[in-house]
């Protein structure tokens, strides 16, 4: 409450209201003050996962982008070293961690299975993610999969005793296939902007049935996978978060995704992008288990197992059964 009264000249404990949303790795809130809502976004700070200045410059990005005003929230202010990056003018200062977060509160729902099953939504949803692609936005940083996030939180997780996750097979397998899926993964010099985090929970259905992108921590120019790497996350997250969709429904979604793109899109580089970003939560949840209070770590502990057995499944595949 301390953080978030921060945030505006008026606001008291005695003048606004708090509630907590969501939200895996940060602390979100909605704020009403005056019957009307803001998001509110507090980062977690620990095991220094993301890079707020990164962040911060791609929202900025992203507030700019024309193309993108019609599926993205209005960011209202976004601090780093105290300042409102989003409205440079201003001397304001705000005593908040880097990386506190405001916008625009959109009245809907988060996006679910029952949702996607939808065809209209199914449709939706490529039509967003290929404008998002299609953007041009101009994101300050690379991202690989591999070197930004798979490696860095697994060797941070190896400081960690990991019996309790899996066998000395298990773990050699894990590597194995690590190595595999950046073998077939195509390079993409130029970069592709892309969201790279595309959970459900960070899909709006707004009120009028149209879709919208939140949080960017782990926004890029996509240069291992592309616009795959956000069209496999859908599936990806299904493992971790139950109930799991079936490669029919996601099959599905992909011809959705050819219409969208107007292309035939490469389902071999789908699915070896599902598994990267399998491996990439494989490693986060372990991170989060040594960072959560010790009653939240059999969630993170069942978590890490879930996506073990996606990426078991899923390692057969040779993408032509798939149509």
């Amino acid at each position: 409450m301390e953080f978030i009264c921060r945030l505006g000249r008026a606001w008291k404990p005695e003048v606004i209201q708090v509630k907590r949303v969501g939200g895996q790795t940060n602390r979100n809130f909605v704020v009403t003050y005056r019957e009307k809502k803001f998001f509110v976004r507090l980062p977690w700070e620990s095991a220094n996962i993301v890079d707020r200045t990164i962040e911060g410059k791609n929202i900025l990005a992203l507030a700019g982008n024309k193309k993108l005003r019609h599926v993205l929230p209005r960011h209202l202010l976004y601090i780093l070293k105290k300042k409102n990056i989003l409205a440079p003018a201003s001397k304001e200062r705000f005593g908040v961690p880097d990386g506190t977060m405001m916008s625009e509160f959109l009245e809907g729902s988060e996006f679910t299975l029952r949702h996607f099953k939808q065809r209209r939504y199914q449709i939706a949803l490529a039509k967003v993610l290929a404008a998002f692609h299609g953007s041009g936005a101009k994101f300050v940083n690379s991202y690989n999969v591999f070197q930004d996030e798979i490696r860095k939180y697994r060797v941070k997780a190896m400081r960690y005793s990991l019996e309790k996750f899996f066998s000395k097979k298990i773990m050699a397998e894990l590597l194995t296939i690590e190595k595999e899926a950046e073998q077939h993964l195509q390079k993409n010099p130029q970069g592709v902007p892309s969201h790279n985090d595309i959970i459900f929970q960070n899909i709006l259905v707004s009120k009028n049935g149209t879709l919208r992108l939140l949080d960017f921590e782990y926004a890029g120019l996509n240069k291992k996978g592309g616009i795959f790497y956000d069209l496999g996350y859908v599936f990806r997250d299904s493992f971790f978060n139950p109930p799991q969709m079936s490669q029919e429904v996601f099959g599905r979604f992909l011809t959705a995704a050819d219409m969208a793109y107007k292309r035939k899109l490469d389902r071999t580089q789908i699915y070896w992008s599902v598994i990267a970003a399998l491996l990439v939560g494989i490693w986060w949840g372990v991170l989060r288990y040594f960072s959560v209070p010790k009653k939240e770590r059999e969630y993170f502990r069942a978590y890490v197992q879930r996506g073990i057995e996606g990426v078991l499944y899923l390692r057969p595949f040779d993408g032509k059964n798939v149509k």
